[in-house]
């Protein structure tokens, strides 16, 4: 058999019949009417949809086309072409039943474009082509593309198409769910189904006062931060000039398609967006991945020249590039290594770049983040509303159901049932919610209780879905579903794969049954993503993250795997929380095992200060989620009431007050309801009404009844107004939230007071005259230059304009700029290792404790882990006679500890815990020394950073 040609001839007549078969469905081909006619009933064509056109014909008829196109093909000529869009383009479905003995074509092309968009179609048929072409035929023949040219604005133009043309082939406005629907059909673009949601700020909390059971009840669902839309999130683009912003959240949430709506506007804007998915770098550093892979896509060619990689870090020098650098968790590498790896990538030329880059937030809060300069941001999930306009998830579900109406009608009442108020919370992340539309409108059957159950309902759809192109019996479904789990399980147990899985890998993971191993492919639960650099083999994923993590929950068997040592304690490393939720979610799970399971949660004793424990029995309250009727339920959730608003050291309070919105919502929002009624503390009732009204169950009467009472009765101004604010987020049209705020402008001489009261005023009935008047007046009363300064930053977002703040802001946007010039301009003149040298001769001089903390912080700032600066703040932290330098002492060594010093920092620590019985400190911790609070919390912070084992061992050598 002749070797098949990716030539420059074969290309020709390819592009040539694709681009007539295109034409000829779209009524557009420049030919004799009357002959044309003749073969309208010989070649039948039907638009599935805008991108996927159906062609049932005979080669001899296609022959005729051809010939009435002024370019005829021959034969074989033809059946060529259309092998090279099946084998090489993979653009073609053949939907003969048997190939061989029949002269009829039937088959699918399916487009990279709407039908409509000919150039797009045509431009992206030559950049596959290329893409897809083998080294050794580049070599020999073919034109290469035209680099950028060398000259101004044409230059400029050159480069922002490169970036077009490579979004387009990384196809960025299509829907991540379109690979599992494309066959039956259905595809989205980014526009058909993209509902913008709010986003958060989350707020920056190094080097500031730790919150304990008497902090902000915010963060994860809970935090008070302004929700921002995506307008007023490009409009924060537009408006600074060094960016660097990261997007978190669980997964599904929507992360991915919020950066593919970044890059539409970034093109609008005529910068040059660069897309790059992590996972893809496969151990590369960024920078030889974009000169050499990215730059080489682009261009087309095989090698890149030395001009031209200094004519593209020109365009980074200039300010002109983005990158966007879609799933830092998706890096074969664990969390903070990846977070760490990435940061080191972040220089040299590269660091004049913007950067734009999406994580799921279990990997970006899970210990030391060398990216925490980041702005980060969170998408709020959709809403259930009052309103056609707040309705988010009834707009997704009639957009979904555009051509059956009916069907999704009954979905949405199926939803609002109060039997199904787990699902309906569950369906909140956008991911989950495509899962159920697909899954409702193939089985229209009941809807799932838990995320794991909509996985399976998912799968077991799927199968029917695509029985008719791909048939599969019980038993194969039974293997495949297995091998998948197995698959799914090896990879992530192998931190150089986790979620790219490579030819070879892959075919031993599926241990030789390589029939499986095609099935996975034709169902799409396999795909191929790209091609590895170093080895030239196929790359390959699964459809979404997360549907790898539900095949690895169901190739666990025993529970006793997520604390199995040779795994290194899978149950306490944040990248396997979602494996352990899906495995608890299984029915075909005994409930004795996964009661099992909970127990050794709760009983976990890790002997090295219980942080292990508590985090343990944190996870065993997230469980609830997946199993709810669990016999321990009610004892997890009063011992997380008891640790979040009592009086316990911070890590206690925070990690429960994470689990309570973790935990299963209906579970949770029970408890809630009755400890607001109960409560004495007025803070803890506050805190726990807030959280209830405004994420558990938003707008909940019990809540909303438990803040009025407090506005009535509460004596402190500062708390009062705490809570009518908090009244205003969960309900802001609530009459009683206005008439406190104007009560509390019109007693209180407060002035920080009277400030927080006219902006809440101000924000939630906007152009608030008295609102505006008072922070007016304040700017011109107050002598504190600090209150003066954060009253005019209220003042210009209520009224941007406004002349009295810009006046405050001007001169300190201007000292801002200076200084920072000034501190850059000085840094790079000092002669550092000079500047080293004379602060160690400080630090051996410096008689007080304040001086030595001062110097031995600038020294470690100077050169990170310096022994001598790192023993110096330890010996601070250590002399329990200074406990006014022990707070700060353990912000400065979180900032400036380097990995390798944890270990003797805990052994260090530990050492003053080994006479205390710590449950009995953590009760009665509020009697605890300065000294102790503040040790437990560094200690805290390492566990967080550290393995178990190496946390453990390193505790046990000082105890």
């Amino acid at each position: 058999m002749a070797r098949p040609s990716y030539g420059p001839e074969a290309k020709k007549r390819s592009l040539h019949l694709f681009t007539t078969l295109l034409d000829y469905a779209n009524d557009e081909v420049d030919c004799d009417e009357v002959a044309l006619d003749g073969l309208r009933s010989q070649i039948q064509t039907h638009w599935q949809t805008e991108q996927r056109l159906v062609v049932r014909t005979k080669v001899r008829f296609l022959e005729a086309l051809t010939n009435l196109a002024k370019s005829p093909l021959n034969g074989e000529q033809i059946k060529e072409a259309l092998r090279r869009f099946e084998d090489f383009l993979e653009i073609l479905d053949d939907n003969r039943p048997n190939r061989g003995g029949s002269e009829v074509w039937h088959f699918t092309l399916n487009l990279w474009h709407k039908r409509s968009d000919r150039p797009a179609n045509l431009r992206q048929f030559e950049q596959e082509w290329e893409k897809r072409r083998p080294q050794k035929s580049k070599q020999v023949t073919g034109k290469e593309p035209v680099e950028p040219e060398d000259s101004g604005a044409d230059r400029q133009d050159s480069w922002w198409q490169l970036c077009r043309n490579s979004l387009e082939l990384q196809q960025y406005e299509r829907l991540t769910i379109n690979p599992l629907t494309v066959s039956d059909g259905m595809t989205f673009n980014l526009d058909e189904l993209y509902l913008p949601l709010g986003l958060i700020e989350r707020k920056q909390r190094h080097r500031k006062a730790d919150r304990s059971s008497v902090g902000s009840p915010v963060e994860d669902g809970d935090e008070p931060e302004d929700t921002l839309s995506l307008e007023e999130f490009f409009d924060r683009l537009r408006s600074l000039e060094k960016q660097r912003i990261a997007i978190v959240g669980e997964p599904g949430a929507g992360k991915t398609t919020l950066l593919q709506k970044i890059a539409v506007w970034l093109l609008e804007q005529g910068v040059l967006p660069i897309w790059i998915s992590l996972a893809d770098l496969q151990g590369a550093t960024l920078e030889s991945y974009l000169l050499q892979d990215w730059l080489k896509q682009a261009t087309g060619k095989i090698s890149v020249s030395l001009e031209l990689q200094e004519a593209f870090a020109q365009q980074f020098e200039q300010g002109r590039v983005w990158l966007l650098l879609d799933a830092i968790d998706e890096m074969a590498m664990d969390g903070a290594t990846a977070l760490s790896s990435l940061a080191c990538h972040l220089r040299g030329w590269i660091a004049n770049a913007r950067i734009m880059l999406t994580c799921r937030s279990n990997v970006w809060d899970s210990g030391k983040n060398a990216l925490d300069g980041f702005t980060v941001y969170c998408n709020r999930s959709f809403s259930y509303g009052r309103g056609t306009d707040g309705d988010q998830v009834g707009q997704f579900i009639d957009r979904w159901f555009q051509d059956h109406l009916e069907l999704g009608d009954r979905l949405q009442q199926e939803l609002n049932n109060p039997q199904r108020k787990r699902v309906r919370d569950a369906v909140k992340n956008p991911l989950r919610l495509a899962l159920l539309c697909r899954s409702w409108s193939l089985a229209q059957g009941a809807l799932p209780q838990t995320k794991s159950l909509l996985y399976r309902q998912f799968v077991e759809t799927l199968y029917e879905w695509k029985q008719d192109r791909f048939p599969t019996t019980i038993a194969q479904r039974q293997q495949l579903n297995e091998a998948l789990g197995q698959v799914a399980l090896r990879a992530l147990l192998q931190r150089e794969t986790r979620f790219r899985l490579s030819h070879s890998f892959a075919q031993i993971a599926f241990a030789g049954s390589l029939d499986l191993m095609t099935l996975a492919l034709q169902l799409g639960w396999l795909n191929q993503v790209g091609i590895s650099v170093t080895t030239g083999e196929k790359i390959y994923a699964f459809y979404h993250p997360t549907f790898q993590e539900y095949f690895a929950a169901q190739a666990i068997s025993d529970w006793q795997f997520f604390f199995d040592p040779a795994h290194d304690f899978p149950v306490f490393h944040a990248s396997w929380r979602e494996v352990i939720l899906l495995w608890l979610g299984r029915t075909d799970i005994a409930v004795a095992e996964k009661e099992a399971l909970i127990t050794a949660l709760m009983n976990f004793d890790d002997r090295c200060g219980g942080f292990y424990s508590h985090r343990a029995y944190c996870l065993a309250a997230a469980g609830l989620a997946e199993f709810p009727q669990s016999g321990h339920a009610s004892k997890i959730l009063a011992q997380l009431l008891q640790w979040r608003f009592g009086v316990f050291p911070a890590s206690l309070c925070e990690g429960a007050r994470i689990a309570l919105l973790r935990t299963d919502r209906q579970l949770a929002t029970s408890v809630l309801e009755e400890f607001v009624q109960i409560a004495e503390n007025p803070f803890a009732r506050w805190q726990a009404a807030y959280t209830l009204g405004k994420t558990l169950d938003p707008g909940n009467s019990m809540a909303i009844a438990a803040l009025r009472q407090l506005i009535d009765t509460l004596q402190s101004e500062a708390l009062k107004l705490q809570v009518i604010e908090s009244l205003g987020r969960i309900e802001p049209s609530h009459p009683i939230v206005l008439t406190a705020l104007e009560e509390i402008l019109e007693s209180t001489q407060e002035d920080n007071i009277r400030r927080r009261a006219a902006y809440s005023l101000g924000k939630i009935n906007p152009g608030h005259e008295k609102a505006i008047a008072t922070l007016k007046q304040i700017i011109h009363s107050t002598e504190n230059a600090t209150l003066r300064l954060r009253t005019a930053e209220n003042l210009i977002i209520l009224d941007p304009k406004n002349s009295v703040a810009n006046a405050v802001l001007q001169p300190m946007r201007r000292s801002e700029k200076t200084s920072q010039k000034h501190q850059n301009k000085t840094t790079n003149q000092q002669d550092l290792k000079h500047l080293i040298s004379t602060l160690e001769q400080r630090l051996l001089t410096a008689k007080d404790w304040a001086n030595q903390r001062r110097i031995a912080y600038r020294l470690a700032t100077l050169q990170p882990g310096h022994p001598g600066a790192i023993d110096c703040l330890l010996q601070i932290l250590l002399n329990e006679k200074i406990p006014t330098h022990h707070k700060r002492v353990v912000e400065d060594l979180k900032e400036v500890m380097l990995e390798n010093q944890l270990s003797h920092v805990v052994y260090q620590l530990s050492l003053l815990f080994t006479d205390i019985d710590l449950s009995i400190f953590n009760q009665s911790f509020k009697q605890s020394t300065v000294q102790l609070h503040e040790c437990h919390k560094l200690l805290s912070y390492c566990a967080q950073q550290m393995s178990y084992a190496e946390f453990s061992n390193a505790w046990r050598k000082g105890a």
